[in-house]
């Protein structure tokens, strides 16, 4: 039975992966009812918000952008994420999707909000001189600001010709439609990643689905990208797939796992797909017999619950490599014995 905790959209982002009658076992197994592809990819009347929505990355609100969706946009322009370029060019009508020039219509919610001031720049030089007289932060901030999406082939010839201020750089790296190369030519110091991190920036949905914790807020926005991003969905989807499909497939005990594990789970959604099948592979292969799902908590190798997370802190982010003491990497020793204690607490319950 699919766990009462657990929505039919986050499990059905996951079983879109595998294959058609392998994903029809598990929801006959699970009680995943399956979603109708045209009704997902339509923004639902209400959406339930929640700490996953405040927590999740800026860089998702970029994405959203992309799609050039009045109704996205909406919901962009009253995040409290979105800066006031975002706002700006969302009332102005300005489209972020790729080689898209023609002016959007501006959402009727919105029709009565005016777009936010800002002292742009007459042209190229102007714009260069601005970012060279940066001396703070918040100068920087604002200078950040004043570049729309055709200005960044200047800002990268201005930089490369002579480094821009650090912190006119940093104020630009931190926006989320920064480009990817770009942002390597600002830095690529250890200190610098973790910069971006702690400022909700991710290098693309890949990234984000393989690195982001903890799983059930990433399997909850990606749930949404299906009508909120669906241009850039299907990089997360790849990412996926090939570890989705080894580790879980049709093997329905592992999804009954999974679903248990999901609502307490604070690691990585590749941590979760993992410890799931191995949890029901070790089951099965006991004198014990099938696993039999139990309901309530259930240990997760995941670390612990981060102060910030609920609250759009730093704690949603995921933090790379063994520096991070609570690294639960599959190769990692710590997370073989994660998975052997859940291994056991598993067994009790279902002995």
């Amino acid at each position: 039975m699919l766990n009462e905790a657990v929505s039919a959209g986050e499990l059905g982002f996951l079983l879109a992966l595998v294959d058609p009658g392998s994903a029809a076992r598990v929801r006959s197994r699970t009680g995943v009812p399956e979603v109708d592809p045209a009704a997902a990819a339509k923004p639902p009347e209400h959406v339930p918000w929640g700490p996953w929505w405040n927590g999740m990355p800026v860089s998702v609100l970029w994405w959203m952008l992309q799609e050039d969706d009045p109704r996205v946009n909406t919901l962009v322009y009253h995040h409290w994420r979105a800066d006031d370029r975002m706002r700006h060019d969302i009332i102005k009508g300005v489209p972020y999707g790729p080689d898209r020039s023609r002016r959007l219509k501006v959402p009727a919610d919105l029709s009565h909000y005016p777009a936010p001031e800002l002292a742009l720049p007459s042209g190229p030089e102007a714009l260069t001189a601005v970012l060279r007289a940066v001396t703070g932060m918040s100068q920087g901030r604002a200078a950040a600001l004043l570049v729309g999406r055709e200005d960044w082939a200047v800002v990268a010839a201005a930089d490369r010709e002579r480094p821009l201020p650090g912190y006119a750089r940093w104020a630009l790296a931190i926006r989320p439609d920064c480009p990817p190369a770009l942002r390597t030519q600002f830095g690529t110091h250890r200190k610098f990643t973790n910069r971006l991190r702690d400022a909700g920036v991710v290098d693309g949905p890949a990234a984000y689905a393989t690195g982001t914790r903890p799983a059930r807020d990433v399997l909850r926005v990606l749930a949404m990208g299906r009508w909120a991003f669906p241009l850039r969905l299907a990089e997360a989807a790849d990412a996926l797939r090939p570890l989705v499909c080894a580790e879980l497939g049709g093997n329905t005990e592992a999804w009954a796992v999974l679903t248990q594990l999901l609502p307490t789970f604070t690691g990585t959604l590749p941590e979760l797909v993992t410890t799931a099948g191995a949890i029901a592979g070790s089951a099965g292969e006991t004198a014990e017999g099938p696993l039999s799902v139990a309901s309530g908590n259930t240990e997760s190798p995941g670390r612990p619950e981060e102060s910030g997370h609920e609250h759009g802190g730093p704690g949603w982010d995921s933090t790379s490599g063994h520096d991070d003491p609570w690294s639960t990497s599959p190769t990692d020793g710590r997370w073989s014995g994660g998975v052997r204690r859940i291994r056991t607490s598993w067994r009790r319950r279902s002995g």
